[in-house]
């Protein structure tokens, strides 16, 4: 889960020059895959994935990495993580940014026909990454990709290409993700899913409800001491922004529908929630980043599949915990175009 980018930044106390395409970005392109069936037996119709595309495919058409988006996340929130100097060189890379079912851009609940729009009850991050598969692949036309790269539930996404498509990337590089709901964090998706489901039921207002989930969010995005260090002003004015922002800009059955995909999210789950059969799948390198000091997806189910598929790890010790991308964006940057230069 992950703030807006102006507002994100300004929590974590990172001052960084946002380029004009992040205050005016044109819209992104939109594949139709016509229908997408899900592992719940439902089928969205008319399905639509959304991405945006950086960088130059090169002449052997072998350096496309892949970035699915975060909660709460969209394709236009990468902009200022890609360039020569950022997390991912776009002058070496053609990166194609999509977004995740159910966010607002890409098929979701409220762009759905009324009639179809239970059927994202049963969305999971495998059906995320299955309609990813057809735009790769069928709009695309891309055989091969370089690498998988995502953040917070664009890393659990990361996880599941590993699984399920494993001689289709050479590389997956999962960020504060993990490779299964961990008990801590399954509680914290239901007390999330609480908040939403009291502002779809009426039973609170909507700005409310958002105001609720704000305040969560701030509660659990960083460690308690990184908290503590700002004014209560600064908190609450913060809570209060991130409540409006997300008002204004998301639909609660959107949130509820990828809060339901995260919440029995298991990379295992194509495997009969055999975690080493599942890990025994992989054959792309992994680099797996995370911070020890992240509350919102805990570090435990990422180090024991780690050291299942002995994977490159990089953990980052940082008050910033889910959001250590952004503070410590320097050290992560190095690792990540190491791990990507190593074996050319």
């Amino acid at each position: 889960m992950i703030r807006h980018t102006a507002l994100l930044l300004a929590v974590v106390g990172v001052r960084l020059h946002l380029p004009s395409e992040v205050v005016s970005q044109a819209p992104p392109k939109i594949a139709a895959l016509g229908l997408c069936p899900l592992s719940s037996n439902g089928i969205i119709p008319n399905c639509r994935l959304a991405y945006r595309t950086f960088g130059r495919m090169n002449p052997a058409r072998d350096n496309t990495v892949l970035i699915p988006t975060w909660l709460l996340g969209r394709s236009e929130d990468w902009v200022p993580l890609l360039g020569p100097d950022a997390i991912l060189d776009t002058t070496k890379f053609h990166v194609v940014v999509v977004d995740a079912l159910a966010n607002g851009l890409s098929s979701s609940p409220s762009n759905t026909d009324s009639a179809a729009r239970d059927v994202f009850a049963g969305l999971t991050i495998g059906d995320m990454v299955v309609a990813q598969h057809r735009l790769v692949h069928e709009h695309l036309g891309i055989e091969h990709l370089r690498a998988v790269l995502g953040f917070s539930m664009g890393g659990m996404q990361a996880f599941e290409w590993a699984v399920r498509y494993p001689t289709e990337l050479d590389l997956a590089i999962p960020i504060s993700g993990s490779p299964r709901v961990g008990n801590f964090d399954r509680l914290l998706w239901t007390k999330y899913l609480d908040e939403v489901t009291a502002g779809l039921s009426g039973l609170v207002g909507r700005e409310e409800a958002w105001l609720r989930v704000a305040r969560l969010e701030t509660l659990m995005l960083r460690t308690p001491s990184a908290v503590n260090r700002e004014s209560w002003d600064s908190v609450d004015a913060s809570i209060r922004s991130e409540a409006a922002m997300l008002a204004k800009t998301w639909d609660l059955a959107d949130f509820a529908a990828q809060l339901l995909a995260i919440r029995r999210y298991d990379v295992a789950q194509s495997t009969g929630g055999d975690i080493s059969r599942a890990a025994s799948k992989v054959r792309s390198r992994l680099l797996i980043i995370h911070s020890p000091q992240d509350h919102i997806v805990t570090i435990e189910p990422s180090r024991e599949f780690a050291r299942r598929v002995r994977s490159d790890t990089l953990w980052v010790t940082s008050d910033c915990g889910h959001v250590t991308l952004w503070c410590e964006r320097g050290t992560i940057r190095t690792a990540i175009a190491k791990f990507m230069a190593a074996g050319r």
